[in-house]
């Protein structure tokens, strides 16, 4: 294959440039956070209603409130494996583990609540989609 479909941008590059392509996503902004996050092709990405679907946490260590932006809610919708098992902190601009974050609309650890989508999806699909390569 001489090319690539970047998890970011959905885009195919050219396989030889694809690393400098990739560091243009993940280069990290002042706050500490990535530019871009790997998602889901628009396309595939959960369509439904977002009614009740969380999308504020919480770090109890720091206080600080962080939004999940709609494509990423949307993309691990439908691949609840898509992510690992943490999440940016705008509080301490860094990384956290989901075990430290609580949403805000229910107080339900990201920990549990990831865990609880991803069982549901191997009870309807058997085994977890194809990883993304990046």
């Amino acid at each position: 294959m001489f090319f690539v479909r970047c998890p970011f941008c959905h885009k195919l590059v050219f396989r030889l440039f694809y690393e400098g392509h990739k560091r243009q996503h993940t280069k990290l902004r002042d706050d500490g956070q990535m530019t871009e996050h790997i998602t889901v092709h628009p396309e595939g990405r959960y369509q439904g209603s977002l009614k009740g679907v969380p999308t504020a946490y919480r770090h109890d260590r720091c206080g600080g409130v962080t939004g999940m932006p709609e494509e990423i809610v949307r993309s691990y919708l439908v691949n609840p494996f898509l992510y690992s098992g943490g999440s940016f902190c705008c509080g301490c601009e860094d990384y956290r583990p989901y075990r430290e974050l609580f949403w805000v609309e229910t107080g339900e650890c990201l920990d549990d609540y990831f865990q609880k989508l991803q069982d549901q999806y191997l009870r309807e699909h058997g085994e977890p989609p194809p990883k993304t390569r990046v």
